[in-house]
């Protein structure tokens, strides 16, 4: 007994209802705390929406028959519409009114008010209410599955579940009230109704909680889009576009570590545009940075493997880390950046080595058998740059580890 109590269609109706009103306010109250993405303001509205149905449809029999089935089945009819509007406004597709929802809500009308006044049966509005609230579950599953991917970058799983879960709980209502020969909304010995009612309520609050949990997900994708930007910025040279002297810095004191303990040698390739201070006055401003940024391009050209790296050291040097790569390898890496400066032959008539942009260049390679710091090493790299731009630049000059 208690079982069928439990499971009244009316009492599921109000339990469905002020759990829809408490959801609604929750969300509410979310999108008034927290940032809200476009959608979640339809969301909110279909679970108000559902909720306030819920209490006009139970209140069957107490009030007029034009609020408590019309008005309360439109109402509760608007979850799902709603539900598909937040959806295409969240992942921001084209909203075209489709003639066919117009028509289909044209029927439903007619077939509502024909079985409440004309021949009233309460079969044929429960069937046709369940089957067109399935279709139009199914068009927001169908929009939830096509285009959460792409903004989210993986499916939401949670909010595909509870459409699905939805649907499966309207047509089993509709099976059950195709099986029984007599159908009656309120009556206690309708305990499937009750069973399928509940699923449906329980599918539509998972959906309204996957809409918060949804717009969560969103939120930290931005979040972390963002930070990865501002690292980005934070790493990057302005001008070049490759990476600063700061990512530099931290990247070689981080391989120095690593090689150390894998017994493996550690190169550095630093280069300086000869005579760019004659260039600047000579061309201007934007001509030398239209200059760093060829030089850089060549630079991050040289990088063959992920590890090695290219980063603008300061003013008119260049610097590259070359991990796992002897001195051998870095002479060879040095000579491919000097024929692709010569090759590039921008014009440099006020230089004092050449008519077109030269580079001098210091090489320096440490193996693992002694510890080096960073400072070190890069000490080593401008003490070789230094010969190079003090022997008369437009040269390679190598610093030797010594034993």
């Amino acid at each position: 007994m208690m079982v069928f109590e439990l499971l009244n269609v009316r009492t599921m109706l109000m339990f469905g209802a002020v759990s829809s009103l408490i959801l609604a306010g929750v969300m509410t109250y979310f999108s008034i705390a927290r940032r809200t993405y476009p959608g979640f303001h339809y969301w909110t509205g279909g679970v108000v929406s559902a909720g306030l149905g819920g209490v006009v449809i139970s209140l069957r029999g107490i009030v007029p028959d034009f609020i408590s089935i019309i008005l309360g089945n439109f109402l509760l009819l608007l979850l799902p519409l709603m539900f598909t509007k937040g959806l295409i406004a969240f992942v921001d597709v084209p909203n075209r009114v489709r003639v066919v929802n117009s028509v289909v809500l044209f029927f439903f009308t007619l077939v509502l008010l024909w079985a409440t006044y004309i021949e009233p049966s309460l079969r044929v509005r429960i069937v046709c209410f369940c089957l067109i609230m399935a279709f139009f579950f199914f068009e927001a599953l169908v929009i939830a599955i096509k285009y959460i991917p792409p903004v989210l970058g993986e499916q939401d799983w949670l909010i595909v579940a509870s459409i699905i879960f939805s649907i499966f709980g309207l047509l089993f209502r509709v099976v059950v009230v195709s099986l029984h020969d007599h159908v009656s909304l309120f009556n206690n010995t309708e305990i499937f109704q009750g069973i399928a009612i509940s699923m449906s309520i329980l599918a539509a609050i998972a959906s309204g909680y996957s809409f918060l949990i949804l717009n969560t997900h969103r939120m930290e994708n931005d979040l972390s889009a963002a930070n990865k930007r501002i690292e980005a910025l934070a790493n990057v040279d302005g001008v070049t576009s490759i990476f600063n002297r700061r990512y530099f810095d931290t990247k070689l004191e981080l391989e120095i570590k690593r090689l150390q303990r894998s017994s493996l040698p550690i190169s550095l390739v630093m280069a300086d545009v000869d005579c760019f201070k004659q260039y600047n006055d000579t061309y201007g401003h934007q001509a030398g940075d239209d200059c760093l940024r060829e030089v850089a391009a060549v630079f991050k050209k040289s990088c063959r493997r992920v590890s090695d790296i290219a980063a603008r050291y300061g003013g008119e040097e260049f610097i590259m880390l070359l991990p796992n790569t002897d001195l051998h390898g870095a002479e060879t890496v040095a000579g491919g950046i000097q024929k692709a400066i010569d090759s590039l032959a921008i014009p440099h008539k006020a230089s004092t080595v050449s008519d077109a942009i030269t580079l001098s260049i210091g090489v320096a390679s440490v193996n693992s058998s002694r510890s080096v710091s960073s400072g070190e090493l890069v000490g080593y790299v401008d003490q070789a740059l230094y010969r190079s731009k003090k022997n008369g630049k437009n040269q390679i000059q190598i610093y030797e580890e010594q034993s």
